[in-house]
């Protein structure tokens, strides 16, 4: 009978997507069954696939709306549900895979044994499904789901910066901001693999935001806190990314190559510029290059080496984030407005459409 359920819940987190496919493996069995207890795997397995209440969700069941609230509420702590209130009712969603159960497991930054536990089980996981993907027809290329924002420090004066350019405008709009532990290195260092990089510098905005914040799994931040953690990341050739969307955004990840899953699936691509870019890209003055490399080792994307005397960029690897300027001593190194750069969706509405028309094209 468990095994009947925990084989419906594969069912019900394949039909949800996400970005890794819920295989029905030991290893998938394995993780699941740590992450839910039967009768919350058996709960997830019924919920619609949109928001619900638990009034709502308990009569749909024939279950008692107490009782369903409470369990609801367990499996928010447990980072599996997601809820926010709509008016004066609360409503819940189950959450995909990745992304979403698996951050929120690691967002806390705990260390304990539980932790450890789920940073194996999802790596052994993570193993079988990314070679299961790496079997699949090649060819794929669906829309981007995040995108790079360059350091807007490093565009020269005089150059149009479009609004979706500027992490500081999204900053100075956000009327709820949260700081996480970056869930991709913590789960690293869970597996005795840790990263130099810093950690709290994760951050998510509006109702995303003040739901981390209320649950736990991040705390509230300032505006000019906010400009502190990008100032801090940028020191450490983070590289900023996003959702793809314009007029608004869910979160800025301040990522590295070694760990993260977003900037490790861009610098995999067969094409990195086609993946996730910004609006811009660098440019090298050969006069002023004195070869001194350093760029070359702050490049996440591999998109720099060195001919001779001066550095070479590739424009197919470079996503112009302009990580790579901050430690440039003689200013050589330049962004300039990227040709035919991609415009991300307005809102959430535009990037489905977009998104759905990508998966026809390539089916």
């Amino acid at each position: 009978m468990t095994k009947a359920i925990y084989d419906k819940l594969a069912d019900k987190l394949s039909s949800l997507g996400g970005s890794i496919p819920a295989l029905k493996c030991r290893e998938f069995f394995d993780l699941v069954e740590e992450l839910f207890t039967p009768e919350e795997a058996e709960l997830a397995i019924k919920m619609p696939p949109n928001t619900v209440s638990a009034d709502i969700l308990a009569k749909d069941i024939d279950g008692d709306a107490k009782e369903v609230e409470s369990l609801l509420e367990t499996m928010i702590d447990k980072g599996l549900v997601l809820s926010r209130d709509h008016g004066e009712v609360r409503i819940y969603s189950l959450m995909v895979l990745v992304p979403g159960i698996f951050e929120m497991q690691f967002m806390k930054g705990e260390v304990n044994d539980r932790t450890r536990k789920l940073a194996r089980l999802f790596e052994d996981y993570f193993n079988v499904a990314n070679q299961h993907m790496a079997a699949a027809p090649t060819g794929f290329t669906a829309f981007p789901f995040a995108r790079v924002i360059p350091v807007e420090e490093e565009i020269p004066a005089g150059v149009e910066i479009h609004p979706y350019d500027r992490v500081s405008e999204y900053i100075s709009q956000a009327d709820y901001i949260a700081v996480s532990i970056c869930y991709c290195r913590h789960h690293g260092e869970l597996l005795g693999n840790p990263c130099d990089k810093p950690k709290d510098v994760c951050m998510s905005f509006g109702p995303n935001a003040k739901f981390l914040d209320e649950r736990g799994f991040g705390r509230r931040v300032s505006r000019e806190e906010a400009l502190d953690i990008l100032d801090r990341s940028e020191e450490a050739g983070l590289v900023h990314c996003s959702s793809n969307i314009g007029k608004y955004i869910d979160f800025i990840c301040n990522c590295c190559g070694c760990h993260c899953g977003i900037l490790q699936s861009i610098k995999n691509a067969a094409i990195p510029s086609m993946a996730a870019v910004s609006g811009f890209i660098m440019t090298v003055d050969e006069q002023e290059c004195v070869a001194c490399e350093a760029c070359v080792d702050m490049c996440q994307m591999d998109a720099l080496t060195m001919e001779g005397d001066t550095v070479v960029r590739s424009r197919e690897r470079c996503i112009g984030c302009g990580i790579c300027m901050s430690v440039c001593p003689t200013d050589a190194l330049k962004l300039e407005p990227r040709e035919g750069a991609p415009v991300p969706p307005l809102n959430r509405q535009e990037f489905n459409v977009a998104m759905m028309s990508s998966l026809s094209q390539n089916r």
